[in-house]
This record gives C-alpha cells, sequence and structure tokens, in this order.
C-alpha cells in the first residue's frame, strides 16, 4: 500500500483518517508492504513548470519543506521497517527510487491511498498503471480538495486506470485470503 500525505492537507487527512487506520491494520497484520510517500518540494527540487504552474494557480509557497509541519505524516504512525519515498513532484513514480524499491520486492499490484485525489493519488495511479503495474485506489482512504474534484478523479481511473474500491472491500479480501498479501492480489482492472 502506498500512503501518500502532503501539507494542505491536514484537513483532507482527518476526512479519510479512520477509514485509512482501519485499512493500515489489516494490510499490516495481511502482510502488506506499507509504504510511506513524503512530499518534499523545497524550491530546489522543483523544477520551473511546476513553480510557474503553482504561480498561475495562485498556489501557497513555499510548502511542504523539508523538517517542516507540512512535510510530516500526521494520520497514522509509520513503522520504523515500512519505507519511505520521497517525492519531488505530484507522481510518486516521477525521478524517485518507487519503482526500484516496488521490484526489489516483488510487488506488481497496487493500494493507493493519499491525498490529493485528483493530483498525488490520481498522479501516482496513473504512473503506476503506464509501467505495468496493476492499480487498486481505495476511494474513501482519497480526498480532493473539492468533492467534485475527487469524484471526477475517481471515475476518470476507474474508467483509464484500474480499479476504485471503499476500504472495507480491501478488509474483507484480506480477512477471506489465507495467502500473504505481498504475493499477489487480485485486482480487477478498467
Amino acid at each position: 500500500m502506498l500512503a501518500d500525505s502532503h501539507e494542505m492537507l491536514s484537513t483532507l487527512e482527518q476526512k479519510v483518517s479512520p477509514a485509512y487506520a482501519a485499512l493500515l491494520v489489516i494490510d499490516r497484520e495481511a502482510g502488506v508492504l506499507v509504504i510511506f510517500i513524503q512530499a518534499i518540494y523545497d524550491p530546489q527540487y522543483l523544477l520551473a513548470p511546476m513553480r510557474e504552474r503553482d504561480l498561475h494557480v495562485g498556489a501557497r509557497m513555499p510548502r511542504c519543506l523539508m523538517g517542516s509541519w507540512g512535510a510530516d505524516f500526521h494520520v497514522v504512525a509509520r513503522r520504523a521497517n515500512e519505507p519511505v519515498v520521497i517525492k519531488h513532484r505530484y507522481s510518486a513514480f516521477a525521478n524517485s527510487e518507487l519503482d526500484d524499491l516496488l521490484k526489489r520486492h516483488g510487488i506488481r499490484n497496487l493500494l493507493l491511498a493519499g491525498v490529493a485525489t485528483d493530483t498525488c493519488a490520481e498522479s501516482t495511479g496513473r504512473d503506476a498503471y503506464f509501467i505495468d503495474y496493476y492499480v487498486t485506489l481505495v476511494a474513501d482512504c482519497c480526498a480532493g480538495a473539492a468533492e467534485r474534484d475527487h469524484r471526477v478523479a475517481l471515475e476518470r481511473f476507474e474508467h483509464d486506470y484500474g480499479a476504485v474500491v471503499n476500504s472495507p472491500d480491501v478488509i474483507e479480501a484480506w480477512q477471506r485470503s489465507d495467502t500473504p498479501a505481498t504475493r499477489s492480489l487480485a485486482t480487477r482492472t478498467g
């Protein structure tokens, strides 16, 4: 499971935290490798297109600075054995170690949870699909700044890239399973 977090998102994280926490417990019990994704948007890491787009849309700058409150994990505590992948773009796959980490562990199926649905979660899921991962987006463990954006992102994702489920569906699947989740999770794709 990929757990994505960043700053504007404290309110959004709180919105999804009950489902997110429940899913995390069952994922850990099922033997799922939980990977935390940390957004670090320090100015030296942002390329011109992202800086210019942020200025154009009036995004608060700077945000998610290394060591700041905005870059920390707030909803759930990471365990010492759970890896953290640092990202500098919306997609956790862009110029990060994520793909290599997943390959080292033989992982082909991903559960995605995090905020914001319409930027980070969707971008990460889309990029995962493009490099041959099976991706399931856990809708009630994601949130967007606007409900409409969240809903549209979920619809687009399910239509084009992978499955969209809610945490009770995943929890039920893990409870029925008698094999370690790290071996494989059968997911349906669009």
